[in-house]
């Protein structure tokens, strides 16, 4: 429990910062003009997911230390969960994220960053929680499914940000 809600203050960290930081950004480009940054950087994002365009991403190439579970059985967890769910201390499997953390900087209202963080929170706590009582079996799915779902997640993510487009 301390893991997951350590994921969900981390996504929500992260989303007030960009959020504070894209106040500033923000400010003296029309909406427009942010919407095409968006797009612009959404298209070789999902080249890329996709395997046409191979280039890496900005991300800590490590795992959390094992150092972080000295502080006990409750703070070392939500430590650990802070730290993946600010996305800045271990590996993003997809380049969506990136994405997300462009649209809250760019476009984002409080509220809507406080979704979009305990949103990246929730869905790396239910990443987490689904692999737990499987020894392996849930990779081997995840792999032999990975194509499939990676096109379902990102028509999801799209359709989400058209619809933040027209509404």
């Amino acid at each position: 429990m301390a893991f997951c809600t350590g994921l969900v203050v981390g996504g929500v960290l992260t989303a007030m910062g960009l959020v504070v930081v894209g106040s500033l950004i923000r400010a003296p480009l029309p909406d427009a003009a942010r919407w095409s940054i968006v797009a612009a950087a959404l298209v070789p994002v999902l080249l890329r997911d996709f395997g046409v365009l191979s280039f890496a991403l900005p991300e800590n190439r490590r795992l959390v230390p094992e150092s972080v579970f000295r502080l006990g059985p409750h703070l070392g967890p939500l430590q650990f969960g802070i730290e993946m769910g600010t996305a800045m201390r271990t590996y993003l499997p997809s380049g969506l994220p990136y994405i997300g953390g462009l649209v809250v900087l760019l476009l984002a209202s409080w509220p809507m960053a406080v979704c979009a963080g305990v949103g990246f929170g929730l869905g790396r706590a239910l990443m987490t929680t689904s692999n737990v009582r499987y020894d392996g079996d849930w990779d081997a799915e995840w792999a032999r499914h990975a194509r499939l779902l990676a096109v379902l997640m990102t028509v999801a993510f799209v359709f989400s940000l058209v619809y933040l487009r027209v509404a």
